[in-house]
């Protein structure tokens, strides 16, 4: 997967165009991972100085100049609070029509199931989720004015409920992207307007949320995190998004019986967020959001296997992920207490 095999030149353009054609810029190396963009390692030496930079660079077709820029101006800000995240140097477009985003290169590895098992990772697992933890609640600490230069930030209106308004974001996109009939998930959209009408808003004025704040999306080493990437989805919502996607059942890997990510129970995770953020958070509305982000992965999966039945990317990968739609159905059944009624029925 990934964009054209030849978007390394963008590296160099993005390097030259940031540091003056008179830096040395060392072969881009393509770092792994990327359904949509492509992502280059570059070694550049400026006056004698050397840096250890990324590009990433989104080909022409899939460009989206103002998301690229919304990125780039929530990084310069997380960055300048001391949020672990790359620091971002440059945006803009390529001469060949591609975006890029030019940022500085953590060390780290992003490998889920190494940090979730390797022996060597003991520590980062003891440790990662108050990281994890105290620097959600620094970006959750930005606000919508923090980043008014930043194009097209979407999230609701003034006064909206933010978990209505994701609520009707996620069935939209649902319906756009339905392959079969999904009964489970019908009766779902059912039971959250229930819960919807009944809760208690947050308490919290609207914020910048990550969007996709998940195992998989973090850098570490064998003392924890080192830094939080992919910020292209970052929009204005609530904190129990975030807190919700972290324990969203497929980003577990595995580890099942530990709800935050497979490092952490879900309450654990909880604690160390209220820990760090210095507030209260409504357990009976982080569940509505996890029910709403385990429909919005089983979305995702219908948008992965309908790229591919349409023939536009020809994947064996994004075939198999449209198959795990019904992990999601099981595991929204089993969070509303419908699988448990059943079983017990039995």
């Amino acid at each position: 997967m990934g964009g054209s095999p030849d978007t390394g030149r963008v590296a160099v353009e993005a390097v030259h165009k940031a540091f003056g054609k008179e830096s040395l810029v060392d072969q881009p190396r393509k770092l792994a991972g990327g359904a949509v963009h492509d992502s280059w390692a570059v070694d550049a030496t400026v006056d004698g100085v050397r840096h250890e930079l990324v590009v990433r660079a989104t080909p022409p077709g899939r460009v989206d100049h103002e998301k690229t820029r919304r990125e780039f101006e929530v990084l310069r800000v997380a960055f300048s609070r001391g949020i672990r995240c790359p620091e971002p140097i440059a945006v803009g477009e390529s001469e060949t029509g591609e975006d890029y985003l030019l940022m500085t290169r953590v060390r780290g590895d992003t490998n889920p199931r190494q940090l979730l098992t390797g022996d060597a990772y003991a520590e980062a697992r003891r440790v990662i989720i108050q990281q994890l933890a105290e620097d959600l609640a620094r970006i959750h600490e930005i606000t919508p004015d923090d980043v008014a230069a930043a194009p097209g930030m979407r999230g609701p209106e003034a006064g909206e409920d933010a978990l209505a308004y994701s609520r009707r974001q996620v069935e939209a996109s649902y319906r756009a992207d339905l392959l079969n009939p999904h009964p489970a998930v019908e009766w779902a959209f059912r039971w959250l307007d229930r819960q919807i009408a009944t809760l208690p808003k947050t308490g919290k004025e609207p914020c910048v949320v990550h969007g996709d704040f998940r195992i998989g999306n973090m850098l570490y080493d064998e003392q924890g995190l080192t830094s939080v990437l992919d910020w292209e989805g970052t929009h204005i919502g609530e904190p129990e998004e975030d807190l919700a996607w972290l324990c969203t059942r497929v980003w577990r890997f595995g580890k099942n019986e530990l709800e935050a990510g497979g490092v952490a129970p879900r309450e654990e995770w909880i604690q160390a967020y209220e820990k760090a953020a210095g507030r209260a958070i409504s357990r009976d509305r982080v569940a509505a959001w996890e029910v709403l982000q385990n429909i919005r992965w089983c979305q995702i999966t219908m948008m992965q296997a309908r790229v591919h039945l349409d023939g536009n990317m020809v994947s064996h990968e994004l075939a198999a992920i449209g198959r795990r739609t019904a992990e999601t159905e099981l595991e929204v059944l089993r969070l509303t207490g419908v699988e448990a009624r059943v079983r017990n029925a039995g």
